[in-house]
């Protein structure tokens, strides 16, 4: 079970950074993507890198 875990961890922490990079474009752009305000998507990146914290201090508790 531990795996899994570490698997969300990783799949949460490649979303945050997708949403993050995609927000940076967005601002540099100053366009929307996909008709998403610029500010969305740094708050989806600190929403996912929040995910993945849980998931790996979920991981770690659930090794003992």
């Amino acid at each position: 079970m531990k795996t899994i875990w570490k698997v969300f961890t990783w799949i949460f922490v490649i979303c945050g950074l997708l949403a993050y990079g995609f927000g940076w474009i967005a601002l540099f752009s100053n366009s929307k993507l996909w008709n998403i305000p610029t500010e969305f998507w740094f708050y989806d990146a600190i929403a996912a890198g929040i995910f993945a914290l849980f998931f790996i201090i979920y991981s770690a508790h659930n090794k003992k």
